[in-house]
């Protein structure tokens, strides 16, 4: 289904913009009309819409699914039924996006569709396993505490991704600024100085002659930054789109020094800590496997756990299915056995998910601790032969 945005005017009221989810035009102007809304122009696909604002205005017409869950979360532990929570919340939301969105769920639950279906029709603001959560909350009549443990899903990954983006505003300024030096010292120092030594007709220090045929190439080849820069966005696209862009990536960024472990631990983490929170609010092990592993961004990583769910059809355990991938924790296959010994199998996850992300952030810390030292090093030494290469022609100018 698609979402059709329209201004309408009902009676005795103003004009509105409102979102109808329909599958075609002609229902979506049914649908309004059954309300006793007449329709005055169409604004197109709702969705399209908020991507257009986004382009301009990005923090401030995206949906906000943190916000949205922290402020659910709240009202349904209070006993506020589920339609009267989306309407206090619709009444709160800062901006148009949100109001939008919540408003559309509003319609829909008047309609009689389920909270979970209305989340799937908006999949493009929702996780994966969003729907499926909220869908088991529903059917068991556990709503509330099944959006509690949501909500403290959500968080923590909000917060394992504000303190990874956190910690490498330094390195990667210092890299920035590094990177400017450089380009300045060799684009316009040291061409500017290349004149005057050619003029004095002299023999130049060997490193003197290094830096200044290094200056020229920079200036030579000044082209290929933008290039450079082209290409990359370029790539970045390509590797969105999938196929074999994306193939390639995968595979060789889990090769690369310290950032490959490091993608391997975030991905990890983020499947055991899914599969763990579907699995203790009472998912079915197969459908849980299943969205756990769409969880997984990186193919490579993806592909060790393809065969999961035939070999859980075929008697297997989840212990020795899982540990058939490379890419699992060491220690969790037999903490995780035991765990199944014990019929706690979700809570084990859960405590395995913990130590996948503590050690995450270990990791960052300790790489964004050798990146600082490691680029100012090279700025030093960058500098040094670029004052040297100046200042021993000056000296022996000096000596004659």
């Amino acid at each position: 289904m698609a979402h059709y945005k329209y201004k309408a005017v009902e009676v005795g009221k103003a004009p509105a913009e409102i979102i109808i989810e329909a599958d075609s035009e002609t229902e979506a102007v049914a649908i309004l009309q059954r309300r006793g809304m007449m329709p005055i122009k169409n604004l197109g696909i709702a969705s399209n819409i908020a991507g257009e604002k986004s382009f301009f205005k990005l923090s401030r017409n995206r949906f906000d699914v943190y916000q949205f869950t922290d402020r659910l979360v709240p009202l349904l532990n209070a006993n506020i039924q589920l339609e009267k929570s989306l309407s206090i919340m619709e009444e709160g939301a800062e901006d148009g996006i949100n109001r939008e969105v919540i408003r559309s769920m509003r319609r829909g639950l008047h309609e009689g569709k389920t909270f979970s279906s209305l989340i799937r029709a908006q999949g493009q603001y929702f996780p994966t396993m969003y729907a499926n959560l909220i869908e088991t909350g529903e059917t068991t009549g556990c709503l509330p505490e099944v959006a509690q443990e949501l909500r403290r899903f959500m968080n923590e990954s909000r917060n394992l991704k504000e303190f990874m983006i956190t910690s490498s505003i330094y390195p990667c300024i210092v890299l920035g600024v590094t990177f400017i030096v450089i380009i300045f010292l060799f684009t316009l120092v040291i061409p500017r100085f290349a004149t005057i030594f050619e003029d004095m007709g002299r023999e130049l220090p060997f490193i003197t002659k290094v830096m200044l045929e290094t200056g020229n190439i920079f200036v030579a080849i000044w082209w290929i930054w933008p290039l450079l820069i082209v290409g990359a966005i370029f790539f970045s696209r390509r590797v969105k789109q999938g196929g074999a862009a994306k193939e390639w990536w995968d595979k060789y960024i889990l090769k690369a020094p310290l950032v490959g472990d490091l993608v391997k631990r975030i991905q990890i983490g983020q499947f055991i800590r899914t599969l763990a929170i579907m699995m203790k609010n009472h998912v079915q092990i197969l459908p849980a496997i299943k969205i756990s592993t769409k969880v997984i961004a990186n193919n490579e990583i993806a592909n060790s756990f393809s065969s999961v769910s035939d070999e859980l059809r075929g008697g297997m355990k989840l212990s020795e299915t899982l540990g058939q991938s490379s890419f699992m924790p060491q220690g969790s296959i037999p903490m995780l056995r035991i765990a199944e010994e014990s019929g706690d199998t979700g809570e084990m996850l859960s405590q395995i998910a913990d130590e996948c992300e503590s050690k995450i952030k270990i990791q960052v810390k300790r790489v964004l601790a050798a990146m600082e030292p490691a680029i100012i090093l090279v700025l030093a030494i960058v500098v040094l032969m670029v004052v040297l290469s100046i200042f021993l022609p000056i000296m022996e100018m000096s000596n004659i």
